[in-house]
């Protein structure tokens, strides 16, 4: 199943999300009803994760760094309505 995970972290944000690239996450998906669907800043998608592997990637993700994981709710990909956005620049 997808998933997507939103989180807050303190400092280091470019490394966050640079490591959880690594692990499969994306901050933006192909889709049919915008094209290119691009997440808020601190929101990644997941094809084929669950939502507790996605919370304690993040919880490891947030240690390795040393940074405070201060909020983090990952939930099923289903039915969603979204503002498709831009790049981010």
């Amino acid at each position: 199943m997808a998933i997507i995970i939103t989180y807050d972290i303190p400092t280091k944000h470019l490394e966050f999300k640079n490591l959880m690239f690594q692990l499969g996450y994306k901050d933006q998906i192909n889709d049919s009803t915008c094209k290119v669907l691009y997440f808020p800043n601190t929101t990644l998608f997941h094809p084929s994760k669950n939502a507790i592997t996605a919370r304690e990637e993040a919880r490891t993700t947030a240690l390795r760094l040393k940074t405070n994981l201060e909020r983090c709710v990952a939930t099923e990909w289903s039915d969603w309505a979204a503002i498709c956005g831009e790049p981010f620049k």
